[in-house]
């Protein structure tokens, strides 16, 4: 194994590990939050969580990314950088309360959704600190620190929010636990770095134009990115309720914990690519070919085992008063696959360089949106008495579309027939496994599970889909994700 793939299984295995911590701990909030609080206090909480992830990338201004490559690049930079920028985010951020204000007189919000927002943005501060300091920890290649880190914040706030479940606190002391753990995550991680690289914090006022011109592109792709993903919400709660807010919230979370798997790829993957992109071409399109066969490979089964499971699963778990939220879960099992796909080709159009041209799409994908949204949320509310599937088609339309145009950016000759083969293979095993769980989803639901899984695993080797280099490479891998879980 090379030692760019043993340092890419090192830090996958870490972050691997964290992810599996912070899924298991955020399904856990998934499951009693929900039920706690009801679809309509539940829509409240979303929303003001839409609106701050909104105002968020306007605080950091692109600047994590910026961040990342910068340090990978050149690690001596890294106490002026961060500095910097803390002192950025801080100046935003009051710039961002005043558009809150604003948008939240303007719609005539209730008071409740008024104290909300005013509890979530003060949690977004801090969390905006902590994500300058994980794009640090990132570029330096020092996943333990963020994964440490991010397992402090997910315990407090599952801990403090089924200790507060419990004594029956209510909506506004639930909110509040954002501040307590994100403040303890950016305690932790100041600590862990300041051990390692002796940070002596310098603010370089001279600096703050240059590095808001060079994270200006990046904050055009996050922007685009979080507004393309919120969006809906924003539409549903206007056009909708915000009951209807809490259903789509409800299949959102579930969703969203499938994600650590695109998300670790993509974020170990991103200062490799940033630095083997200047020096050696042919090592950057191997490593995004089998990147995105891994991927894909990934995404059918948990994507089409969505759809298998996500009527009876959001009915146990949620009861009656979330059913609404089982049609909508099934969609975004459809959707999870090409979002995988888009969470790994942005993050290497960000490393070769092409993030305006990203952006382009990402902004296609907002504009068409919006129309959709304007037809389909209310097509479906008077249709089906539930707008949010009207979100959840909007949004199978754009990232079908994105994934598209990611693919026509990427270098030529960077994905071969062999991708093709790869990808169609492995759609052919999904749609097996499709059928052969969709029969006992309702009835034996873990026999359903069951089969679906030896149903796909089975034919991936019955039709040799992954290339015997592959399977050692993933095997290495494994052996060193499970040495580290052994020593956790």
């Amino acid at each position: 194994m090379s030692a760019g793939g043993k340092t890419i299984a090192k830090n996958m295995g870490v972050m691997m590990i964290t992810q599996i911590i912070t899924w298991a701990l955020s399904f856990t909030i998934a499951i009693f939050l929900p039920r706690y609080l009801g679809p309509s206090d539940l829509g409240e909480i979303s929303l003001a969580n839409s609106i701050w992830m909104i105002m968020g990338v306007l605080i950091t201004f692109g600047m994590d990314l910026h961040l990342t490559k910068s340090v990978a690049r050149d690690p001596d930079q890294t106490s002026d950088l961060l500095g910097t920028s803390l002192v950025i985010r801080t100046l935003f951020f009051f710039v961002a309360c005043v558009f809150v204000g604003i948008y939240l007189y303007v719609l005539k919000f209730s008071v409740k959704t008024v104290y909300v927002s005013l509890i979530v943005g003060l949690g977004a501060l801090f969390g905006a600190y902590s994500n300058g300091l994980t794009a640090i920890v990132v570029g330096l290649e020092r996943m333990e620190i963020t994964s440490l880190s991010t397992i402090v914040n997910r315990v407090l706030l599952v801990s403090l929010t089924l200790l507060l479940i419990f004594f029956n606190a209510g909506l506004y002391p639930i909110t509040a636990i954002n501040i307590i753990a994100n403040l303890a995550a950016l305690g932790l991680m100041v600590y862990l770095l300041n051990r390692q690289y002796r940070l002596h914090l310098r603010v370089n006022f001279s600096a703050i134009r240059s590095m808001l011109q060079a994270s200006a592109p990046y904050l055009i792709t996050a922007l685009a990115l979080v507004v393309y993903q919120q969006m809906d919400r924003l539409f549903i709660a206007a056009m909708v309720d915000t009951r209807t807010v809490g259903w789509y919230s409800t299949a959102m979370n579930l969703f969203g914990t499938t994600m650590f798997v695109p998300v670790v790829i993509g974020t170990v993957l991103l200062p490799i690519l940033s630095r083997t992109y200047a020096s050696s071409p042919q090592q950057l399109q191997d490593i995004t070919r089998r990147s995105f066969d891994l991927m894909f490979l990934i995404s059918i089964p948990v994507g089409l085992g969505t759809v298998i499971i996500a009527n009876p699963l959001t009915l146990l778990l949620y009861g009656p008063e979330f059913a609404q939220s089982g049609p909508i879960l099934a969609m975004l099992g459809v959707v999870m696959i090409f979002t995988y796909l888009n969470t790994l080709l942005g993050q290497l159009l960000i490393s070769i360089d092409r993030t305006n041209k990203w952006n382009l799409v990402m902004i296609g994908g907002i504009l068409l949106t919006v129309p959709l949204d304007l037809v389909l949320v209310p097509w479906t509310r008077d249709t089906f008495g539930n707008g949010a599937l009207g979100g959840t088609v909007a949004f199978l339309f754009t990232e079908f579309g994105m994934v598209v145009g990611a693919v026509l950016l990427l270098p030529k000759n960077t994905l071969q027939w062999s991708n093709v083969r790869t990808a169609s293979l492995a759609l052919l095993a999904g749609v097996a496994m499709l059928g052969a769980g969709w029969w006992w989803r309702e009835t034996m639901l873990p026999l359903s599970i069951l089969v679906s899984a030896v149903t796909y695993i089975g034919l991936v080797f019955l039709l040799r889909i992954v290339p015997q280099q592959d399977l050692l490479l993933l095997k290495d891998m494994v052996l060193q994700i499970l040495k580290r879980v052994r020593r956790a």
